[in-house]
């Protein structure tokens, strides 16, 4: 492999880590301000849901938000405005709290793990106000609520109820979009009132192809190369949108490694011949063809036909989730 320059480097990293603010993430964004603001006028906070399939850009786009809110802050060290904390697939609700303190740099959280659960979520409030928390965003919160019954998911709620009560901290559940129907909790209908979700892009409309050519427009625009970028072109926007199927994190990844490859060659420009390379390096399950190489009327367009379901009564974990589908027309 062809050894990056040092300003290749950089700018292969400003690519891989570049953000497109796009308008449902202005919008979620100005969700996020709000609960945080309303937190000093209200006494029992707002919390808010947000929910995408795999590869909508849920994570990266949480982590864009804490990044600017906590490097901007002119607090101290201690203080933490934003936190995210990650649930672990099959772990319950007391490690997730142990996660939080972990995720607070609390000492000694796991000396903690082998008390009663009331104490454990007192522990949590009270390095939350400590650490001047802001915003508690809990990020693959399906985890925590999947194959759980009634009973055990109403502790889970009642836990984060106190948490967010006792705290003054507005709660964000971000995760599959059927974690929304089995959470069933009276005492978070009230609470939940901000949802926000976040779709795969779509080719069939017009609208939508405009919509899908702007994100292309935006990455190509985060691209250093000297010759003017052709990503948005009609050919290309099908070919991508066929390798994608709509999906963020499918086409970010895609386009990083074709940029790295058009560096490593000292190409200058982008090109159709780059991207046909990239296809035949990484592949694609749901082609057989590369959309690269075809005539423009062969490429097939992927449709989303049904999101992704939770299967409660699977016997093996990879029977847990059905998949969305997708139809292919031409």
């Amino acid at each position: 492999m062809t050894k990056l320059t040092p300003e290749q480097q950089i700018a292969l990293k400003e690519f891989g880590t570049c953000f497109l603010e796009l308008p449902i993430v202005i919008e979620i964004f100005e969700d996020f301000d709000d609960l945080r603001f309303n937190r000093g006028y209200q006494s029992d906070p707002q919390c808010m849901i947000l929910t995408g399939e795999a590869g909508s850009g849920k994570s990266f786009l949480i982590q864009e938000y804490r990044r600017r809110v906590n490097f901007s802050s002119s607090s101290r060290r201690s203080e933490v405005p934003v936190l995210i904390t990650k649930v672990s697939s099959n772990k319950g609700l007391d490690n997730t709290l142990v996660q939080i303190l972990s995720d607070l740099d609390t000492f000694g959280c796991h000396q903690i793990k082998g008390r009663i659960k009331v104490d454990l979520t007192k522990k949590v409030v009270q390095e939350l106000v400590k650490s001047k928390v802001e915003l508690l965003i809990i990020n693959e919160f399906h985890d925590l609520v999947k194959f759980k019954n009634y009973q055990e998911r109403q502790v889970i709620m009642s836990a984060l109820k106190f948490i967010s009560e006792e705290a003054n901290i507005p709660i964000v559940l971000v995760g599959m979009p059927w974690m929304e129907y089995i959470i069933n909790d009276s005492e978070w209908d009230s609470r939940l009132r901000r949802k926000k979700h976040l779709s795969y892009f779509s080719y069939k409309a017009k609208k939508d192809r405009d919509h899908f050519r702007e994100l292309l427009v935006g990455f190509s625009k985060r691209m250093s190369f000297d010759s003017r970028q052709i990503l948005h072109s009609k050919e290309l926007t099908r070919a991508l949108f066929a390798v994608c199927r709509g999906e963020l994190r499918q086409l970010k990844s895609f386009l990083y490694e074709a940029y790295k490859m058009a560096l490593q060659n000292h190409e200058s420009t982008l090109n159709k011949k780059a991207l046909a390379k990239t296809f035949d390096k990484l592949g694609c399950k749901h082609l057989e063809r590369n959309p690269f190489e075809i005539e423009f009327d062969e490429i097939p367009i992927p449709v989303f036909l049904f999101p992704s379901k939770y299967n409660p009564d699977a016997l093996e974990e990879k029977d847990e989730i059905v998949p969305v589908k997708f139809e292919y027309i031409l």
